[in-house]
């Protein structure tokens, strides 16, 4: 046996020694670390977290390895002024949101320049914005949101069925999705089998930490959003919001485009709207449906494919 070491943190790390006398696990300590003004690293590799989340990459392009292995910081100056700010607001992620939302940079348009690109084709300068898609929550959210059917109160516990119940074995194991208007993050989501919507729209994994979220482009996301009984539902809800606000068609579309889009529609685009719906009323009435649904279920049809839009999931 070698001699006794007292505990401690790795020299490299700063060395620093827990007391003699103490009892406990030293966790107190160690998060008294990580969380310390003089620890430069946790606020860095939070800064980047969030300047991630807006920008879709971070300043540092390996949010989980800031070491040797990782990639430098493109912007090693910006990164460190970040982190200043950061600490010195208190810690405060609502502050670094708004600073990094209000900066030129996130302002910028996401149209492609062919000079710039030709000199940093991966916008790892930041000459334009990146156009990113939606998460799945946000996803999620934003349809609900939309929709008028958001639940914005703060979520419970899970109806979960009594404990002895569940015969859990390895073989046997408990899955359930519970159905929910409130916001995603509210949402459970099993370590074992991911949310079916959260599935689709490439969730993160539950099992794994997950730095950067893999985005996939596929026929499934597609489908979903033209069949799923979800769309079908909120388009309903969103078809009854735009219908209760105003009395002419154009006004309706109009105030669709606002919500979904946040821009008014155009000349043109409201005459295809138009156009759409007068030829589904025709094929809701050949099928026999009930006169006084033409209205609202051509609607809904029309405000499905607004949510199932490139406008509406991606972030320009």
């Amino acid at each position: 046996m070698g001699d006794e070491v007292q505990r401690g943190f790795l020299t490299i790390l700063g060395g620093q020694q827990i007391p003699k006398d103490h009892r406990g696990s030293g966790r107190e300590f160690l998060a008294g670390w990580i969380a310390d003004a003089k620890n430069p690293l946790t606020a860095r590799v939070m800064v980047n977290r969030i300047w991630e989340y807006h920008f879709g990459k971070g300043i540092v392009q390996t949010p989980n390895d800031f070491g040797a292995r990782g990639k430098p910081p493109t912007h090693p100056e910006l990164l460190d002024w970040l982190t200043a700010r950061f600490i010195e607001g208190g810690w405060s992620i609502k502050k670094m949101h708004k600073l990094i939302m209000l900066s030129r940079a996130y302002q910028l348009a996401s149209s492609d320049d062919a000079k710039n690109s030709a000199i940093d084709v991966n916008n790892d300068y930041l000459w334009r914005f990146n156009r990113r898609r939606l998460e799945a929550e946000e996803i999620r959210d934003a349809i609900l949101a939309v929709s008028g059917a958001l639940d914005r109160t703060m979520g419970g516990g899970h109806p979960f069925p009594p404990e002895p119940t569940w015969r859990f074995t390895q073989h046997t194991q408990f899955f359930a999705v519970y159905d929910t208007n409130r916001r995603s993050v509210y949402v459970m989501q099993q370590r074992l089998k991911k949310h079916p919507f959260f599935e689709v729209f490439d969730g993160a994994d539950t099992n794994a930490t997950t730095d950067t979220r893999a985005q996939s482009v596929t026929p499934v996301q597609a489908l979903f959003l033209m069949n799923s009984p979800f769309m079908s539902e909120q388009s309903d809800q969103f078809a009854v919001r735009v219908g209760m606000a105003y009395d002419t068609l154009r006004e309706r579309i109009d105030y669709a485009f606002r919500l979904a889009y946040g821009r008014a529609a155009t000349l043109p685009e409201i005459r295809e709207a138009q156009s759409y719906l007068r030829r589904t009323r025709a094929e809701l009435t050949a099928i026999g449906a009930p006169v006084e649904q033409l209205n609202r279920k051509s609607l809904a049809s029309y405000l499905r494919v607004t949510l199932s839009s490139n406008e509406f999931l991606y972030v320009d």
